[in-house]
C-alpha cells in the first residue's frame, strides 16, 4: 500500500532550516544558497542524518524569509518555495512569479515499503539533460534510466545501465533551467516522460529522500551550482591534456613499448603519455611489474622520459588471492577486504583468477590502498593512475558464486544495494590522495571507468569499452556532452574504438573528432588490429598528424578552459544549448558541439560522407579553414573531404595559441592570439608551470570589441606571480577582407602594409610579452 506524507500539521522555522510535521511523516527544507534548496522527507517524525558520499564537508546555509499562511512561503533573494498544506506539496517560483518546479497533481512523495517515488509536473516543451554517462542522445525527454554501476562491454545506443551513476539532471523549459540532484546511492531510477507525457518521476528502492533543487536560470548557473555542492573538478596537469596513446597488448620486452613511442616521434605525431594496460603486471597483481619482461621498469620510463613521454599504468581494484602477495597479506591481516555474512572473504573471479576486493567505503581502507602508490615514483611512473574494472566488475557477471550481493558491510547489512554505486568513487578518492602523498606538490591525473556524483573532485573518465563502428563515433558526442553537464568536464572516448577492427576511413574521422575531446586517447583491444596511424594509409597518417598538432596549437586555450572548469564546473566540450539556451534549434543538437565558448566543431559522422549541414547559432561565424564569414542563425552546407573536419570560430572570439610542439612541456616562444572580429567577447588566459599544486600562476584577461568600423583587442595587465617564459605577444586578427585604414598598437601607429596580409585576410602585429597592458586598434 502506498504511503504519503499527507496534510501538514505544523511548520517550524529554525535558524538554518524549516521543519514540516505531517500526518504521515515529516519534511525538512534547507536553503543552501539563494539558488539551491535542499528537500528531505521521511515517514518518521524527524529527518535523520545520512552521510553523503557525494558531498564532502558541511554545506553553507543561505538566508531566507519564512511567511506562514494558507500557503507557506520560504523566500530567498532568487526564488520562493511555496508549501501547499492539504496535502503537502512544493513548488518553486522565480522572482517574476513564474513557476519553475512543482510536484505533480497526482502527488509528490510516495512510499511502498522502503521504496519511494517522487513525481513532478512536466511541461509540454521541457527538455532534460545530464544523467552522466548514458548511451543516448543529448535530450533525455521520453526516456527512462537506472543508476547501477555495471561493466557492460557490449553496450550500444540505448544500453542502460552503464559504468557510472550520476543522479543529477537539468530541466530546460521556456528558456529557464533548473537542476535536480538526488543524493541517494541505491539503485535509483528516473523517468522523463516515458510513462506519461505530463509528469516526470524519480525514486529508489531504499535510502533517503534527499534532493537538491538548483535554480539557473542559465544552464551554466545550474552546472556551477551542482559542482558547488558536490565539488569542483580537479584541475588536471597540462600534460594530461596532451594526446595519449595506449594498447592492450602482449609485451615481449620493454622494446615493444619503446617502438610505439619512437613511431610517434618519427611520424611527428605530438603525444605526452604512453599508457600501459594490464599485461605489464606480474600475473595481474596490482602494484607489481612482470620482472621477466620489465626487469628494470625505471629504465623503460627513463627512456620514455628522454623522448618526452610520461608513463601511466592501469590499476584494478581486484587483489589476487595469493598467500605471500604483499597486498593480499596486508589486507587480510587488517581485515580490509569485503566479506560474506559468514565472515569468510568475498571472492570474485577477475584477471588474476580468484580475487578479493578492498572495502573502499571505509576511510581506513582508502588510506591503506592509497599508500601503495608510494611505489610508483621509484619506477618512474607519472603522478597518475588509470582505474579500471571498479564497478566492481567480475568476469562471471552478477551471477551464482561470484555475485557481489553476497558481500556484507562490517555491521552485517547487505553491501551491494547501498555501496555498489560508490565503489568507484571511493577507489578514486583513495588513489587521488595516495598520489598526492607520493608526489608532493604535483597535481595528479586519474582516469576512472566507474564513479558516482562528485567523482570529478578526483578523476577524469572515458566512455568505457566502445566499438570500432560509426555508431560509437556518433554516440561519443552526446555521452561526453552530458558528462560535462553533469560536472565531469574531463572525459573522452577511445579514438578508433576499443573493440573490433577499425577501418582507415573511420580512424581518420575519429582522429579529427577525438583531437577535440577533453581527454584524447587512442586505445584498442588485444584481439583487434593495431591502431597506430602509420599502419594505415598516408592519408590517415597525415590527418592524425594534422589534427593532433592542431590540438597542441590550441593547447593554451584548452588549458585555460581546464582551469576554468576547476573554478566553475564549466565543461570544456559543450553542447550548443549551454551557450544558446534560448535557441530551440540547439535543444536536441548532438552532432556538433563547442569547445569552450568560441570554437564550433562539426565532425563527419557517417561512412562515405564528404559534406554535411552545420547549424550556426546567432552571431557571426568564420570557417576556420577558408575564412568565409557566415551570419547565424543559419544552416550551411559544407564540403568536407576526408582530410577536413568543419570548424567555425565565433565572431568576437580570441584563442590563446602557440607553435605546435611534440609534447606539452616543449617551449613555446610566442603567445599567439587568434582573433575574429564582428562581435564582442572576452577570455582569461591562465598560465603556470603545468603541474604544481600550489605554485605561482598568472591570469590575463583578453577582450575583443568589434563592429563594422573598428576591431579593438585589449590584453589586460597580467595578474599573479607567474612570469611567463613566452617572449612575444602576437595578435592575429582574421576575417579582414579589406586592408585596414589604420593599425595602432599601444597608441603607436604601424605601417598597414607591414601588418596586413591580403592573401590571408589577416592582420598580424607583434609586441613584447612583458605582462603589461597592451591594446590593438584596427580601423577598418
Amino acid at each position: 500500500m502506498k504511503k504519503t506524507l499527507g496534510d501538514v500539521k505544523e511548520i517550524t522555522s529554525h535558524e538554518n532550516h524549516i521543519e514540516i510535521l505531517c500526518e504521515g511523516g515529516s519534511a525538512r527544507v534547507t536553503i543552501v544558497t539563494p539558488k539551491i534548496i535542499r528537500l528531505q522527507m521521511t515517514k518518521n517524525d524527524v529527518c535523520r542524518h545520512f552521510d553523503s558520499h557525494a558531498i564532502k564537508g558541511p554545506l553553507p546555509h543561505g538566508k531566507f524569509l519564512f511567511e506562514e499562511g494558507v500557503v507557506a512561503k520560504i523566500k530567498t533573494e532568487e526564488v520562493t518555495l511555496e508549501i501547499e498544506k492539504t496535502p503537502l506539496s512544493f513548488r518553486v517560483l522565480e522572482k517574476s512569479g513564474k513557476v519553475i518546479h512543482q510536484d505533480a497533481e497526482s502527488g509528490g512523495a510516495q512510499w511502498t515499503g522502503t521504496s519511494f517515488t517522487l513525481k513532478k509536473h512536466m511541461k509540454k516543451n521541457a527538455c532534460f539533460y545530464g544523467m552522466g554517462e548514458k548511451a543516448h542522445g543529448l535530450n533525455k525527454r521520453g526516456l527512462r534510466y537506472v543508476m547501477w554501476n555495471t561493466d557492460n562491454p557490449d553496450y550500444d545506443s540505448g544500453s542502460d545501465p552503464l559504468y557510472q551513476s550520476i543522479p543529477f539532471f537539468i530541466v530546460l523549459d521556456d528558456g529557464i533551467s533548473h537542476g535536480i540532484f538526488l543524493d541517494n546511492t541505491y539503485k535509483t531510477w528516473f523517468d522523463f516522460g516515458r510513462a506519461t507525457n505530463d509528469e516526470y518521476a524519480f525514486g529508489a528502492p531504499d535510502g533517503p529522500i534527499d534532493y537538491y533543487i538548483i535554480y539557473g536560470p542559465a544552464m551554466q548557473d545550474v552546472v556551477e551550482g551542482y559542482t558547488r555542492i558536490t565539488g569542483k573538478p580537479h584541475f588536471i596537469p597540462k600534460w594530461a591534456l596532451g594526446y595519449q596513446h595506449s594498447r592492450w597488448m602482449e609485451y615481449e620486452s620493454h622494446e615493444d613499448i619503446l617502438q610505439m613511442a619512437r613511431g610517434l616521434r618519427k611520424h611527428e605525431i605530438p603525444c605526452d603519455t604512453i599508457v600501459l594496460d594490464i599485461l605489464y603486471m606480474d600475473q595481474f597483481k596490482i602494484f607489481t611489474w612482470d620482472t621477466e619482461i620489465f626487469p628494470k621498469p625505471q629504465e623503460l620510463t627513463r627512456q620514455l622520459s628522454e623522448m618526452g613521454f610520461k608513463t601511466m599504468t592501469i590499476i584494478d581494484p581486484g587483489v589476487k588471492k595469493e598467500n605471500g602477495y604483499f597486498v593480499f597479506d596486508e589486507g587480510v591481516e587488517k581485515d580490509y577486504f569485503l566479506k560474506k555474512e559468514d565472515g569468510s572473504l568475498f571472492i570474485g573471479l577477475v584477471w588474476p583468477g580468484l580475487t578479493v576486493f578492498p572495502a573502499f567505503s571505509r576511510p581506513e581502507v582508502r588510506i591503506w590502498f592509497g599508500n601503495f602508490y608510494q611505489k610508483q615514483p621509484r619506477w618512474g611512473v607519472s603522478s597518475s593512475s588509470w582505474l579500471d574494472m571498479n564497478e566492481p566488475s567480475v568476469h562471471e557477471g552478477l551471477q551464482g558464486e561470484y555475485s557481489v550481493s553476497e558481500a556484507v558491510t562490517q555491521d552485517g547489512t547487505p553491501w551491494e544495494p547501498r555501496l555498489r554505486n560508490v565503489y568507484g568513487l571511493c577507489m578514486a578518492e583513495a588513489a587521488f590522495n595516495g598520489l598526492r602523498e607520493a608526489y608532493p606538490g604535483e597535481r595528479p591525473f586519474l582516469l576512472t571507468r566507474s564513479g558516482f556524483a562528485g567523482y570529478q573532485k578526483y578523476s577524469a573518465t572515458w566512455t568505457g569499452d566502445n566499438k570500432s563502428t560509426w555508431e560509437y563515433l556518433r554516440l561519443s558526442i552526446p555521452m561526453i556532452l552530458n558528462l560535462g553537464l553533469s560536472g565531469v568536464p574531463f572525459s573522452g572516448a577511445d579514438i578508433g574504438g576499443f573493440g573490433g577492427d577499425v577501418s582507415g576511413e573511420l580512424l581518420t574521422r575519429w582522429y579529427q573528432l577525438g583531437s577535440f575531446y577533453p581527454f584524447s586517447r587512442n586505445h584498442s583491444h588485444i584481439e583487434t588490429i593495431r591502431q597506430e596511424p602509420w599502419l594505415f594509409s598516408d592519408e590517415t597518417l597525415q590527418v592524425a598528424q594534422n589534427y593532433i598538432s592542431l590540438r597542441y596549437y590550441f593547447l593554451r586555450y584548452l588549458y585555460s578552459l581546464a582551469w576554468l572548469a576547476s573554478e566553475t564546473g564549466m565543461p570544456i566540450m559543450r553542447p550548443l544549448v549551454l551557450e544558446f539556451q534560448d535557441d530551440q534549434n540547439t535543444y536536441d543538437l548532438d552532432t556538433e558541439f563547442l569547445v569552450g565558448p568560441f570554437l564550433l566543431i562539426a565532425p563527419i559522422l557517417e561512412e562515405g560522407e564528404s559534406q554535411r549541414s552545420v547549424y550556426l547559432p546567432e552571431g557571426v561565424w568564420f570557417d576556420y579553414w577558408t575564412g568565409v564569414r557566415h551570419e547565424g542563425p543559419a544552416s550551411v552546407e559544407v564540403i568536407a573531404p576526408i582530410d577536413t573536419m568543419p570548424m567555425y570560430c565565433r565572431g568576437g572570439s580570441v584563442f590563446p595559441t602557440g607553435e605546435v610542439m611534440q609534447n606539452s612541456q616543449d617551449f613555446q616562444s610566442d603567445i599567439i592570439l587568434l582573433i575574429y572580429p564582428d562581435g564582442t567577447g572576452s577570455f582569461i588566459l591562465y598560465e603556470d608551470d603545468g603541474i604544481s599544486d600550489e605554485g605561482p600562476y598568472a591570469k590575463t584577461r583578453i577582450q575583443v570589441n568589434s563592429d563594422r568600423n573598428t576591431v579593438k583587442v585589449t590584453v589586460d595587465e597580467r595578474k599573479g606571480t607567474w612570469n611567463s617564459p613566452a617572449e612575444n605577444l602576437v595578435f592575429e586578427v582574421n576575417g579582414l577582407t579589406n586592408s585596414p585604414k589604420k593599425v595602432i598598437i599601444d597608441e603607436k601607429e604601424l605601417e598597414v602594409s607591414k601588418a596586413y596580409h591580403a592573401d590571408m585576410n589577416l592582420c598580424r602585429v607583434e609586441t613584447i610579452n612583458d605582462g603589461h597592458k597592451h591594446e590593438l586598434l584596427i580601423e577598418r
